[in-house]
């Protein structure tokens, strides 16, 4: 294949990655299969991909299509060459709001689409799940559809005009035609030519089959959308390529339509005892034209009790119920909502339906519902466990008025043969989402996913259903087809195939001509499994291996908002997602790469721009920790090729700062000379950055100079590197404030978390330092008294990442660490919890300035940036806005090493410091992570404020 590799380096603009790790990167998604490619295009325009469908046809390879690849069923996995359109061709060409249209790019991400639409007053129609991350040739691809297909449909309802480029690079556009321009089309001698007469041909062939075997239902994305051709002129071939998957070609452009966005919404949600019961009642239900009508059960709603994604978002929930149903409704005002729910509420209190209902009218609390709603896949997958809750059945689509006799004979069946599903989806339309538990490692667990394929796929077809109403066949079901269409509508399938693509190259086996049964597993009974040592404690990860293998391929890491994954966000390129980095994990681990890879270059450089920020293990659905498995392999790396001096440095910056502090003037002078600048250039330091200046004097040695009153309070402050030796008025802060509230301090002085030791991997050292933290703290931690850390990461380290330190064995250690991470709490934190009726009691100042927060990385991750927010709002009668920013691009020495400093700026300028520069020079910005203030003052030239010094300048 190497001729074939750089004839297409030669020609192409774009990206051609034909490595081993690249092609195993590509060849997952969210599905539960594992296809390895020949190699990956990342094409930058039209012309580039036409140009390797070309050689691709020239050279007999397959093609197919990829997006943000968050499919479930397996149809973005090929053999042939990938063709990525998601990183360049994102751009919207057109919008139209009179004519209420909007043209896009294949890699258009829908919520990017609704962005631009919003200011408006309008929207697409199709609202996945996956909508921050999703393409709208995704969306095409697999006929998306959403919770709100009760008003808007599906996108085969909203597509108006497709150019899609066939096999060999030939390109036609498809749009609605009248009867004549269709015989017109149909006279050429050309390609598409050729196509129109096939269809007729189709048409008038198989026109009762299609009448009779297809599903008189609301949704359902199986095969080809055949049945469009009964509905007369004008016909629109477009509507045919919406579900096709990409075996028919590849869209380079979509013109869709748009449609109006509801002005203002309310929800009920019913609590039900018994599921059935309730599901008895969706004709009432739909009676009153809801815009949506949902359900999620209770094994949803119990991980989510426990999840740290929306754990804090279930307040509308009451007691314990079986299931909710989410009714949604819209109007032109919000009193015409209120009368709706009024209504609805009261028909459904008469009806005896739920033991609870709840309206929601606030937007905040219908957004948390929906979040719910939305994390209900992710909540399934976050199980620690190989027995996972998998994608087979997960889309079965039935009249909504007989989804009640199906699902308790669905569940009777489940309960026949033991096994367990969560469920959620829309009932409203009759498309339940079903995931029963497997560990596909399993023979006897393998073959009953075939047996409950076949018999589900039977029991759909009694009931008129469909196995997917929005997922699509893909490898999962594509081999169903024949099955649930019969013989003859499934040879016009293959026959529409062939007519576009008649040398089988658009990627092939999905919707026709698939195996008989899922093949290409992820994980199988004969899976290899390769244990590898860790210096780290991944115990409560369920081991390394498992730690990785959590990665469902959900690509939530692909989203263009909060925290994970920043290097992706400045990048948009899938090789620096979470995703890519756990499956190269996995790769090694199922020994798909051979052992040695694990400290091999290849792994380093796929791991190199993760920024550690931890992101991922709160918003990854299966809270995937990429830190801490990136600073076990920087470890493993490192003992085999050696420490760099730098590493050496930025990891011990604590004793770097104490050895320099006593010159703290000389030093100061001399770091910002050319001299020091080349010579920090020559250890890999940018010399765009300034070190951070040290303080003339210590924060220990001011704090040994104050006088205390002998206060019964007592609290223990937590002396950072970065607060002793860089910020000291941070620390003088704090000791205001608190000493203002009547605590006596006592300072955890010399100490260090170790974060930088941690994130540089130098983890021997990171262990001993962990320790001698613990054996410090514990006595404070025993006597109840509270660990009071300024710093985010310190925060962080000493809750989280000491877990890792600790091994299973030191029972005694562990147990003392329990009780300082009982006692230990951020500034932040602390200071809510004095909030009396939601103010500070101190004597505070009037303040006028509004106030901008930016929360660390890790503060979002582990606790969120409420506690900082609820104080400002308690000490000020100003507005207090948090940033909606993601990572600042710092991340401690990230940003200082030479090549990364790009990158590091270019994630600051995505969200946080544009922000910032367009605020009045009158707001107060406020930051508390050290990272994070030297970064805005970097980017801005201006300064950011710890909490506690904005607390103390509101002092009287």
């Amino acid at each position: 294949m190497e001729q074939l590799f750089q004839k297409l380096k030669n020609k192409l603009k774009g990206e051609v990655r034909f490595d081993p790790l690249s092609r195993k990167i590509y060849s997952v998604d969210a599905s539960i299969f594992e296809v390895e490619p020949l190699g990956i295009i990342i094409p930058t325009d039209k012309e580039d991909l036409l140009t390797a469908m070309r050689i691709a046809a020239e050279h007999n390879i397959p093609i197919t299509p990829r997006g943000a690849a968050t499919g479930i069923t397996g149809s973005c996995l090929g053999r042939g060459l990938i063709i990525d359109t998601s990183q360049y061709l994102n751009h919207i060409l057109e919008i139209n709001i009179e004519e209420e249209y909007a043209i896009c790019e294949p890699g258009v991400v829908q919520d990017r689409l609704n962005e631009a639409l919003s200011p408006f007053g309008y929207r697409l129609g199709p609202d996945t799940s996956t909508g921050n991350r999703a393409t709208i040739a995704g969306m095409l691809a697999n006929n998306s559809a959403g919770a709100r297909s009760l008003r808007y449909g599906r996108m085969v309802d909203h597509i108006d005009t497709v150019e899609l480029a066939l096999t060999g690079g030939t390109l036609i556009t498809f749009s609605p035609v009248d009867e004549i321009q269709w015989q017109t089309k149909s006279l050429q001698n050309t390609q598409e030519g050729k196509i129109y007469r096939e269809i007729s041909r189709i048409q008038e062939q198989y026109h009762n089959e299609i009448a009779d075997n297809f599903p008189k239902i609301p949704r359902r994305v199986s095969g080809y959308n055949l049945d469009i051709l009964l509905k007369g002129f004008p016909c629109n071939i477009s509507q045919l390529i919406a579900g096709s998957e990409g075996t028919l070609g590849i869209a380079t452009q979509i013109k869709v339509k748009i449609a109006k966005k509801p002005k203002h919404t309310g929800i009920c949600i019913i609590h039900l005892k018994n599921m059935i019961e309730g599901l008895h009642s969706i004709q009432d239900m739909l009676a009153h034209k809801p815009l949506a009508l949902e359900m999620i059960d209770d094994k949803i709603l119990t991980i989510a009790r426990l999840s740290p994604t929306v754990r804090h978002k279930m307040q509308w929930l009451i007691d314990s119920p079986q299931a909710v149903f989410i009714a949604e409704f819209d109007g032109d005002s919000t009193a015409d909502v209120e009368r709706k729910l009024a209504d609805f509420f009261a028909d459904m209190k008469k009806r005896n339906v739920g033991y609870a209902q709840v309206l929601l009218t606030d937007p905040a609390q219908i957004a948390h519902v929906w979040e719910v709603r939305k994390a209900g896949l992710g909540l399934l997958l976050s199980k620690r466990s190989y027995s996972r809750a998998i994608a087979f059945i997960e889309d079965l689509s039935i009249d909504p008025l007989k989804l009640a006799p199906f699902m308790e004979q669905f569940c009777g069946y489940l309960k026949s043969i033991g096994k367990e599903a969560g469920i959620y989806g829309h009932i409203g339309s009759g498309c339940m989402h079903i995931r029963p538990y497997i560990d596909l490692r399993q023979t006897d667990e393998l073959a009953l996913l075939h047996k409950i394929m076949n018999d589900i796929s039977t029991m759909v077809l009694e009931y008129g259903g469909a196995m997917s109403g929005e997922h699509g066949d893909g490898l999962i079901r594509s081999w169903l087809n024949e099955k649930m269409f019969g013989k003859k509508v499934y040879q016009a399938f293959k026959e529409l195939k062939s007519a576009f693509d008649p040398l089988n190259l658009m990627n092939p086996g999905k919707i026709v001509d698939a195996p008989s049964m899922p093949e290409d597993l992820r994980l199988h009974p004969k899976s290899e499994h390769v244990t590898i040592p860790t210096f780290l404690n991944f115990k409560e990860e369920g081991g390394f291996e498992l730690a990785a293998d959590l990665c469902n391929g959900n690509g939530q890491c692909r989203k263009a908002e909060s925290v994970m994954c920043p290097s992706f966000q400045a990048t948009n390129d899938e090789f620096h997602t979470t995703r890519a980095r756990a499956q190269s994990l996995r790769s090694i681990i199922h020994g798909k790469l051979p052992l040695e890879d694990f400290t091999g270059k290849a792994l380093y450089e796929v791991l190199d721009l993760c920024l550690e920020c931890k992101g991922c293990k709160r918003e990854c659905p299966s809270q995937v920790d990429m830190a801490k498995m990136k600073a076990e392999f920087l470890y493993q790396y490192q003992e085999k090729h050696g420490y760099s001096l730098r590493s050496r440095i930025f990891g011990n910056i604590h004793a770097f700062n104490r050895f320099n502090s006593p010159f703290a003037r000389i030093f100061n002078a001399l770091s910002s000379t050319f001299i020091s600048k080349t010579l920090l250039s020559c250890l890999g330091v940018s010399s765009k950055r300034e070190l951070p200046k040290l303080a003339l004097e210590p924060f220990s040695k001011w704090f040994n100079k104050q006088i205390q009153s002998q206060n019964k309070r007592q609290v223990i402050l937590f002396n950072d590197t970065y607060t002793e030796f860089n910020h000291p008025e941070i620390g003088q802060a704090s000791f205001k404030v608190l000493s203002a509230l009547g605590y006596h301090i006592t300072l955890a002085n010399g100490l260090c978390c170790g974060r930088p030791l941690i994130s540089k991997g130098l983890l021997k050292q990171a262990k001993a330092n962990a320790a001698r933290v613990i054996e410090t703290l514990f006595q404070s931690s025993k006597e109840g008294i509270s660990i009071i850390i300024l710093e985010p990461s310190c925060s962080s380290a000493l809750r989280d990442d000491f877990k890792g330190l600790v091994s299973a064995e030191d029972s005694e250690l562990k147990s003392m660490l329990d009780s300082v991470m009982q006692h230990c709490t951020t500034f932040d934190e602390f200071m809510q919890s004095h909030l009396v009726k939601g103010r500070l009691p101190l004597s505070l100042k009037d303040n006028l300035n509004p106030i901008l927060v930016h929360g660390h990385c890790h503060q979002k991750a582990l606790v969120g940036s409420q506690a900082t927010l609820d104080v400002l709002r308690g000490i000020s009668e100003t507005t207090v806005n948090e940033i909606q920013s993601g990572c600042c691009g710092m991340a401690g020495s990230f940003g200082y090493e030479k090549e990364h400093y790009d990158i590091s700026m270019k994630i600051g300028e995505l969200h946080l410091l544009p922000a910032i520069r367009s605020a009045p020079e009158s707001t107060q910005i406020v930051a508390s992570g050290v990272s994070c203030r030297t970064q805005i003052a970097h980017g801005t030239k201006r300064r950011a404020l710890h909490l506690a010094e904005v607390i103390a300048s509101h002092m009287k």
